[in-house]
């Protein structure tokens, strides 16, 4: 299963160029059919994140899966930073026993404020709770939620289901 073009909305691409993060999360689910109900075999998730370093002008790629990040590095245009994780990734998703099976690939795509994506990466790190703190950063934070939002950065979500196939 592949992805392709998640960047090209308009908003997504003026939001990025205007300094506002794009956080794409990708589920991978593994279903068995079953008589009656499908049962979810297993899953796996992982995210990208895209951003625009306006000092370097560059558009930089983030892969993370589990506790790996991967640093694509930076990339002169939007297409360029989007062909990194469109390109075809093998995830270590399988069948373990005999069965019907498909994938269902789930996608969102989030123009992320940067207290959003401040709050992503410390959920991502383990934080174990609400962070307390200044409510002046309480409002920036939320103020910079709204703004993303009022700009267009909604999110959008993609579904993908594979062709069934068979495991001995």
């Amino acid at each position: 299963m592949t992805v392709a073009n998640l960047l090209a909305a308009p908003k997504t691409r003026e939001l990025l160029r205007s300094g506002f993060t794009t956080g794409i999360h990708f589920r991978l689910e593994l279903w068995r059919e079953g008589r009656v109900v499908n049962d979810l075999s297993d899953r796996l998730d992982w995210d990208v994140f895209v951003f625009y370093d306006p000092t370097a002008k560059l558009y930089n790629v983030v892969r993370r899966m589990g506790n790996v990040h991967e640093n694509f590095g930076g990339f002169e245009t939007i297409t360029s930073a989007e062909a990194q994780f469109d390109a075809p990734f093998r995830v270590p998703l399988r069948a373990t026993r005999s069965g019907r099976y498909y994938y269902n690939l789930v996608v969102d795509v989030q123009s992320l404020s940067e207290s959003d994506l401040d709050a992503s990466l410390q959920w991502l790190r383990g934080s174990s709770g609400p962070v307390k703190g200044n409510p002046i950063t309480a409002l920036r934070s939320g103020l910079g939620t709204f703004l993303s939002r009022a700009l267009g950065g909604g999110k959008q979500e993609y579904q993908l289901k594979s062709g069934r196939f068979v495991v001995p």
